[in-house]
């Protein structure tokens, strides 16, 4: 069962453990992760802030996993700024939101090419310079990972040592006092299904990426019946231990009629690992993604 992502907006900023690989991994400690720097260049609608006010311009973002037994047991940790566009002179680069993720994860092996991971997180989200709106919860997910090239030799062979993975996710906002079911903020999320896959050629240097993700509202008729749509498509460049996303998202209610953000943005990612020298790319496209 999972969770959740970011104020009022698809932008998933809990990183997925481990960089989404599939297999891998001891059970030593290591520390391991990534930082981002995004950047908005297209956005008439995307908030700075949990209240939906002003226009995020910049993100500011850090994911760590702390494996304390291998992959059998993780702490993901996840810090997210926004700054605003609308705000004036060098105030833009200044965060406008600040949230922090902290969890604990466990990914297993369970057939060639699929590993499973459960976890917990909790996470609050708060505006820094203006306005009283602050959301935190604690979800539970699980995780499907798989890479289809670990199955078929043939199929990294033709794709030039790629692969099609990716994954799927069940998530439950066990306690959710405030966390929205639609990107007007009205109603509080319940369950949360995730899609995502990637395509990715020539040694993981080119990937496309498609991510669907649907939110439901705990006060509805009907609780696990769909409120909200976020659908990202990407394209990304990847050299290690540098990444660079160019995505477009769009998140609309799908339940009833109201607010649609939709926005392009920009991310470039350092990814890090204390045991490798080449660290496994980023699963989660934004950890921003979806700003």
């Amino acid at each position: 069962m999972l969770a959740c992502t970011v104020s009022a907006t698809a932008l998933d900023k809990q990183g997925s453990a481990h960089g989404g690989e599939v297999g891998g991994g001891d059970d030593g400690f290591d520390v391991s992760g990534a930082v981002t720097l995004g950047m908005s260049l297209v956005n008439p609608t995307y908030a700075a802030r949990p209240d939906n006010t002003g226009l995020a311009l910049f993100r500011y973002a850090a994911h760590a996993d702390v494996d304390l037994i291998g992959r059998k047991l993780s702490l993901p940790i996840d810090v997210n700024m926004f700054t605003d566009r609308e705000r004036k002179g060098a105030a833009k680069l200044a965060p406008t939101e600040f949230d922090v993720i902290g969890g604990v994860t466990t990914t297993n092996s369970i057939a060639t090419g699929a590993d499973l991971e459960l976890g917990t997180r909790v996470e609050h989200d708060r505006p820094v310079d203006h306005g009283v709106l602050t959301q935190t919860y604690v979800d539970a997910r699980a995780r499907l990972l798989y890479s289809l090239a670990k199955v078929s030799r043939s199929l990294a062979r033709d794709l030039i040592d790629g692969d099609l993975s990716g994954y799927t996710t069940l998530g439950w906002f066990a306690y959710n006092p405030t966390y929205a079911a639609r990107p007007d903020n009205t109603g509080l999320a319940l369950f949360r299904y995730v899609g995502h896959m990637e395509l990715s050629v020539w040694h993981d240097h080119w990937s496309v990426g498609l991510d669907g993700t649907f939110f439901t509202d705990r006060h509805a008729s009907n609780p696990i019946a769909p409120s909200e749509l976020d659908v990202t498509y990407e394209v990304i460049a990847r050299k290690a231990p540098f990444e660079a996303h160019l995505a477009y998202e769009r998140d609309m209610p799908i339940d009833r009629s109201g607010l649609v953000q939709s926005f392009v943005y920009l991310l470039l990612v350092y990814g890090f690992d204390l045991k490798e020298t080449t660290p496994e790319p980023l699963e989660s496209r934004g950890t921003l993604l979806s700003p």
